[in-house]
């Protein structure tokens, strides 16, 4: 008992904060999930604190641990007007659902959600050199809260075209469907650069009051690396090289030189102990923008800080020895001849550059990249002039862009389409949603695919299948609603809304609204498809979408498949019973064949008019089945090599119908002696078919593989294809076979005209005997085959999906 009300709780009171009312005037702050009061964020709120016509406006400031940053909340402590509140407390998640205004420099996490009337000022934290988002391997998985929380700004800050271009539009694929404003008027950080006399004087005692050691006069060199990607697991060794590296460079100047480091946060914690860099170290809580104004000479690697550090107009040293392998590793956005200084690999080449800095000579990196340099300074800080930080709040206070550079994200004129996958098991489901992402033209169409993260193996194994070009937003965490709401949600998708009283629809439509905005922000697309069809959470989240149509995809006879018993159980009972009350929600119900669009329009006419019920067949990725056909089979999988070898592919459940396979194919293997059966796939029945296997005396000759990452390079091995099922949505092996070359032998079912006509294979009807004649059939090489063109095939169905789905047709 203790323990659901330790998970109810904090549901309870989200849900509750998210029913009180917004204060306008309450503005939140967060820097790296409060790691500090940092970056953008910090500049903007002591701006807003200082304005005098602001002062109606009260401010809370997110900390990982307020204990941890004693010198910030005892500057504010006599203020009533700021306040700290702990990262992810209630009293966190209560402002974030109350504030008026929230500014971030990296993401607020999976649970929040904007609420209509906040405004949302994502500042970001720098600009790019390294690649980010889609650009990395791996990244769309990588980025999916990033994504989301852009998808959610109201206002994203950008320093310039091109961070506004390369990283939010390109990396970050919001180019068509993010619905934030872009500002482009400099970093505000960057205006704490800006430093007279006196203000260098009260930074330099500042950061000797935190034990920084800056001799009165000295030529402060400042060594701000970035995390090297791989370095989270070994963060001790990270701070022994960067002591390494600062004793050696100290030692290798003159008198007069002295070399801080600024570590990256990961590995700040650890450099602290290292007794090499004492009164070296500058502490995370001294504002990186204010050590850059007094900064007379930059060191760096791959660290964005070198973008903020020209507006000061001092020089820049790249000191990068493995500059290469990062390259390759992580990737740039600019090439080592566009960098703004020298780069070197040795710190003795590193203090030979440094010692020249200002005495023109030919190692002095203000002369030798004085043109690179100057062409960043207009390229990436164009607006890092000392007063960004009024123009930003100009806008974020005001909503006016007039006189302020403010722009839309890019569109480039296509229809935009975002397709919920399914739960991407290795299934047909799975297997279709990949092969029309793949067949789909990206050029004429703007492409989201949507799926929920997952750490299983297989299912990330699928997911890394998704075609690049597509946009992929990954659903992360769930919905947070109160035990009232969880109750009417359960009846809803389990097909019990007769229990539901006219107020529960209203609320649970709200709760659906609000879910949907979770997960995508404000983003809008012109259609929406729910590809799977059989999830009632999904059906009725992609319904709730706000898009010119809303699709969902019928893959089989779905009453047939509610009716479907397992053991005495029937698995899709209730789920598809949510999913039939939304149907009514849906522009189009769309099924993979017409004769099955016919079967469900008749089972299914309760729930929707016969105008919805539509029809598209499923596309095949023949080059990736011809291309894969060629590997050997996997280790371990024996195939027969003397007479004739069947081959079938599918889930062992009770539509398949093995068993009827099973004994037709002993009834041949009485007279074909040489005949063998391969059996690919898995399922609750296999068990089963194996003692049927086993009784009917052909065990010795069936092959169970069980489920296969590659089924096609065993079936090119085989000689003949055979489907023995009651019922299919649109067996696509039918088709996958048919790539192949294989004949094909299957019983007939409504939809087998959609992958087989007569004159391609030999249809049988739906007996032992028939089958078995069938087999005998194709043993003697008299089956009817035609070829089969894959590519006109795609054509057609394309046209089939864009028509159902209310896409122009070329």
């Amino acid at each position: 008992m203790g323990r659901k009300l330790a998970k109810t709780a904090p549901l309870e009171w989200q849900a509750f904060a998210r029913s009180r009312p917004i204060d306008p005037d309450l503005v939140v702050y967060e820097s790296f999930a409060g790691r500090g009061m940092l970056c953008n964020p910090e500049a903007i709120f002591r701006a807003l604190l200082s304005d005098p016509t602001q002062g109606h406006r009260r401010h809370v400031w997110v900390l990982d641990d307020p204990k941890a940053h004693p010198a910030v909340v005892r500057e504010f402590a006599n203020e009533p007007r700021v306040r700290f509140v702990r990262y992810r407390s209630p009293r966190y998640h209560r402002v974030l659902a109350t504030a008026g205004v929230l500014v971030n420099n990296a993401t607020f996490p999976s649970t929040f959600n904007k609420r209509p009337g906040q405004v949302y000022l994502n500042t970001w934290h720098g600009t790019p050199l390294k690649k980010m988002g889609y650009d990395e391997a791996g990244g769309a998985v990588g980025s999916r809260n990033v994504v989301r929380n852009f998808m959610m700004a109201d206002y994203l800050l950008s320093t310039s075209p091109f961070m506004s271009e390369v990283m939010y539009e390109q990396a970050y694929r919001l180019a068509n469907v993010g619905p934030g404003r872009l500002i482009e008027e400099g970093y505000p950080r960057t205006d704490r650069q800006e430093l007279d006399l006196t203000g260098r004087a009260n930074v330099l005692s500042r950061m000797r009051k935190a034990g920084v050691d800056v001799p009165d006069g000295c030529t402060i060199v400042l060594y701000a690396p970035t995390w090297k990607g791989e370095s989270f697991h070994r963060p001790i060794n990270d701070a022994r090289s960067l002591a390494a590296t600062v004793s050696e460079l100290e030692s290798l100047l003159p008198e007069g030189h002295r070399v801080l480091l600024r570590a990256h946060q990961q590995v700040s914690s650890f450099v602290g102990a290292e007794p090499r860099l004492a009164g070296r170290l500058v502490p995370d809580d001294l504002p990186t923008n204010e050590v850059l104004g007094v900064t007379d000479l930059l060191v760096t690697d791959y660290s964005s800080v070198f973008f903020d550090f020209l507006s000061t107009g001092r020089p820049v040293v790249f000191y990068a020895p493995d500059a290469q392998d990062y390259q390759q590793y992580r990737g740039w956005y600019l090439g080592l001849d566009e960098l703004p200084g020298p780069v070197v690999s040795h710190v003795h080449d590193l203090a030979k550059i440094l010692v020249a800095a200002g005495t023109g000579g030919a190692d002095d990196p203000s002369c030798s990249h004085r043109y690179l340099y100057d062409r960043a300074r207009e390229r990436f800080a164009p607006w890092d002039d000392g007063n960004a930080t009024q123009r930003v709040l100009d806008v974020l206070l005001n909503r006016s862009a007039e006189g302020r550079r403010v722009r839309e994200t890019a569109r480039d004129g296509r229809p935009t389409v975002l397709l919920y996958l399914g739960g991407m098991k290795s299934n047909g489901i799975t297997s279709s949603a990949l092969n029309l992402v793949r067949n789909l033209d990206h050029e004429r169409v703007d492409v989201s695919v949507m799926f929920n993260h997952s750490e299983h193996p297989e299912r990330r194994a699928n997911i890394a299948l998704i075609d690049e070009r597509a946009r992929q937003l990954v659903r992360i965490g769930g919905v947070k609603i109160s035990k009232r709401d969880y109750l009417r949600r359960r009846k809803l998708f389990t097909g019990r809304t007769d229990e539901l009283s006219r107020r529960d629809v209203i609320r649970m439509d709200e709760v659906l609204v609000d879910e949907w905005r979770r997960t995508v922000g404000d983003a809008s697309f012109d259609h929406v498809v729910d590809f799977s069809g059989y999830s009632p959470v999904w059906s009725y989240l992609v319904s709730s979408a706000p898009a010119g149509s809303r699709s969902i995809w019928l893959h089989n006879d779905l009453a047939a498949d509610q009716r479907r018993e397992i053991a005495g159980h029937s698995p899709h009972h209730r789920n598809l019973a949510g999913v039939f009350g939304s149907y009514h929600r849906f522009d189009h119900l769309v099924s993979v064949s017409e004769a099955l669009c016919r079967i469900n329009g008749e089972n299914l006419a309760q729930y929707a008019p016969p105008e919805k019920f539509t029809s598209a067949r499923n596309t095949i990725d023949h080059e990736r089945i011809l291309s894969r056909s060629a590997e050997p089979p996997a280790e371990g999988t024996v195939l027969p090599t003397d007479g004739p070898t069947f081959v079938t592919v599918g889930r062992l459940s009770p539509e398949k119908n093995h068993r009827r396979l099973l004994e037709a194919f002993a009834i041949l293997a009485a007279d074909e002696p040489g005949a063998r059966l391969v059996i690919i796939g898995d399922g609750p029945l296999r068990p089963a078919l194996e003692l049927i296997a086993q009784s009917a005396g052909v065990a010795d000759r069936v092959v169970f593989t069980g489920l296969q990452e590659n089924p096609w390079a065993i079936m090119a091995q085989c000689t003949c294809f055979v489907l023995s099922s009651d019922y299919e949505g649109q067996p696509m092996v039918i088709l996958e076979a048919r790539t192949l070359g294989l004949p094909i032998v299957t019983t007939r079912f409504a939809s087998v005209s959609s992958a087989v006509g007569t004159a391609e294979g030999l249809i049988v009807e739906q007996s032992v005997e028939a089958l078995a004649q069938g087999l005998a059939t194709a043993a003697k090489g008299e089956v009817p085959q035609e070829a089969f063109d894959p590519v006109a095939y795609n054509e057609a169905v394309i046209a089939e999906f864009s028509r159902a789905v209310g896409l122009p047709i070329r």
